[in-house]
């Protein structure tokens, strides 16, 4: 239980660091012209701590533990470069909120099918009626939320 209230924790504190960056890396897009430099500098921060925290703990990777890991496996850092990017473009245009309601519906529906088929390694965690109720209570709040927001003309 304590590892779940941990793990729980640690993702509610990742979560809410989400909108926080498009909100800010698009102060360093205002400062600099344009959000592909904003983006390279967030990045060049991200790895320079991710770099600083690796090395002394685990040590530099070899190329043959690089090498063996599944080329898709990979792709992750051009889904978090557009995702970044995204976020510094879209959310000063569209507000957080409805940058980060449709990100959770992406999220939602992409995770559902990655746990129901196993994909990319991951355990099968098939989808039952209670996941499935919790999925379309998700959706259905996020369709209100962007209604309202459609209604009011703030989108």
């Amino acid at each position: 239980m304590n590892l779940y209230l941990s793990f729980a924790a640690w993702t509610l504190l990742a979560g809410a660091g989400i909108p926080l960056i498009g909100v800010l890396n698009s102060g360093i897009a205002r400062s600099v012209g344009n959000p592909f430099a904003a983006t390279a500098v967030m990045f060049a921060i991200a790895m320079t701590v991710a770099l600083g925290v690796t090395l002394p703990l685990y040590g530099r990777p070899t190329a043959a533990q690089l090498g063996s890991a599944p080329l898709i496996s990979y792709a992750a850092g051009l889904l978090i470069g557009f995702y970044a990017l995204s976020a510094t473009v879209i959310i000063p245009r569209f507000g957080a909120a409805s940058f980060v309601a449709y990100i959770l519906a992406a999220q939602v529906l992409t995770s559902a099918i990655v746990d129901q088929f196993g994909m990319f390694g991951m355990p099968k965690r098939p989808l039952d009626l209670a996941k499935l109720i919790g999925l379309a209570v998700i959706i259905a709040g996020i369709a209100i939320m962007e209604i309202g927001n459609l209604r009011k003309g703030d989108s």
